[in-house]
């Protein structure tokens, strides 16, 4: 299974909760990932189960 799939395990950092979204995801290591969407640069956490922002520019708003 690759990393990124929508089927990968619920502690298993999910990208595809952020391309359903409309962000972009640039680079993520372990639990953590650069996304972005028009001018908004954000890093992001997985943790508990969802994304949490940690820094950047911009708001992830409803993640």
């Amino acid at each position: 299974m690759q990393p990124t799939s929508p089927l990968a395990a619920s502690g298993a950092p999910n990208l595809e909760v952020l391309r359903s979204k409309g962000w972009s995801v640039g680079s993520f290591t372990g639990d953590y990932c650069v996304a972005w969407r028009g001018r908004d640069e954000v890093i992001l956490e997985w943790r508990a189960g969802g994304w949490h922002q940690v820094g950047g520019r911009g708001s992830v708003g409803d993640l």
